[in-house]
């Protein structure tokens, strides 16, 4: 569902009670509270993003239980329209926290947060250091090396592929977008050397917008077509836009891969789980082989769950900032659910000895941020 920033839709969601703590263990919540009031903030399109936001809400749909939490949802068209909506919700005094989504609105956050200094809030996926903010920032870097590594394989599996790899973000300044583009480039070239791969990276590509996929996909068929990039694979950081990568990816398919068995080419998508989105039916997430070999994944339900547990529970502590990354599961790669035929068992092997070689602190990865 997608709602405009003068609508809302107040849900009641029975939560449970199993519930990621902000220094990495479980809590189980069993005890019966009065209704709580917490609203919701993010950016357009809002529900229905086919990722980080829908993260969040399939994780309260999921998570059902014994406290009743009633929920507002609040959808703001750009940064300023979200500010005014959270100056508004603040100013009512009435929630018990406000949860605000996207690394994009950390000025807003910072800005609502100091004027409201008694008003609760959790920001998820940015950073803003003040006694009435918990921030939940994402090592995605880290999951987007093992991403990189994948598509270096990917790319060079078969007499079909090319060899070449495209990137396609959504905002170029974002700074996860930055972020997810630098591990994934590091982990492509880091399989490069040491798996002699010679596969060739083409420049990023960006869409300029969250939510636009026409664009996404005039971008993403440049990169496939053989008379463009002739990519095998791209990375595909783009959120909502990630429908237009499919409307790419099944146009280069029945054009220059009509005689192959098979979906080819494929896409890495980020920033929530979408390999679904490469099914041939993304209504049925069925076991067909996918056109999305994997996503890489930042837990934004377990930063939510920590953020409400930690307000039920009278224990809010502003200015924790709780990293979560490959060593804690806060961050990882999707367990190639359609993609197992792709994704061979010595693939899969070579990836878990990276991730706990990058949890050791033997790789270390730069989130690509000044």
């Amino acid at each position: 569902m997608i709602l405009s920033s003068k609508s809302s839709v107040v849900a009641s969601v029975i939560i449970v009670a199993l519930v990621f703590s902000a220094v990495g263990g479980y809590i189980f919540l069993t005890h019966q509270y009065d209704p709580s009031d917490i609203a919701v903030v993010m950016l357009e399109p809002g529900l229905g993003d086919h990722s980080m936001i829908d993260q969040v809400y399939e994780g309260l749909q999921e998570l059902a239980g014994d406290v009743t939490v009633h929920y507002e949802y609040r959808t703001a068209t750009d940064a300023n329209d979200a500010q005014d909506i959270m100056e508004q919700l603040a100013a009512e005094g009435t929630y018990d926290l406000i949860i605000v989504i996207g690394q994009e609105l950390t000025q807003k956050v910072q800005a609502v947060a100091s004027t409201h200094p008694n008003q609760k809030f959790a920001f998820i996926g940015g950073s803003v250091i003040a006694d009435n903010v918990i921030s939940a920032v994402f090592a995605q870097h880290e999951a987007a090396f093992l991403a990189g590594v994948l598509a270096g394989f990917v790319a060079t599996q078969n007499s079909t592929s090319t060899g070449i790899v495209g990137i396609l973000g959504s905002v170029e300044t974002d700074p996860t977008v930055i972020s997810l583009v630098a591990g994934f480039t590091q982990g492509l070239e880091y399989a490069n050397t040491t798996y002699n791969l010679n596969v060739t990276l083409l420049p990023a590509q960006y869409v300029g917008s969250y939510n636009d996929s026409a664009t996404a996909a005039t971008l993403a068929y440049d990169l496939y077509k053989p008379d463009g990039g002739n990519a095998s694979i791209i990375f595909a950081p783009v959120r909502a836009s990630i429908l237009g990568v499919r409307q790419a990816m099944e146009l280069a398919n029945s054009t220059h891969y009509w005689n192959i068995t098979g979906r080819e080419p494929f896409a890495i998508a980020a920033e929530g789980n979408q390999d679904y989105l490469g099914n041939p039916d993304i209504n049925i997430r069925s076991g067909d082989r996918s056109w999305v070999v994997t996503s890489v994944v930042p837990r934004s339900d377990l930063a939510v769950y920590t953020a409400i547990n930690m307000t039920l529970w009278d224990r809010f502590e502003g200015g924790v900032l709780p990293t979560y990354n490959l060593a804690n599961g806060g961050v990882n790669i999707t367990n190639f659910e359609f993609s197992e035929e792709i994704v061979t068992p010595d693939i899969r092997a070579v990836l878990h000895d990276i991730r706990l070689d990058i949890i050791a602190g033997l790789i270390v990865v730069d989130d690509g941020l000044p």
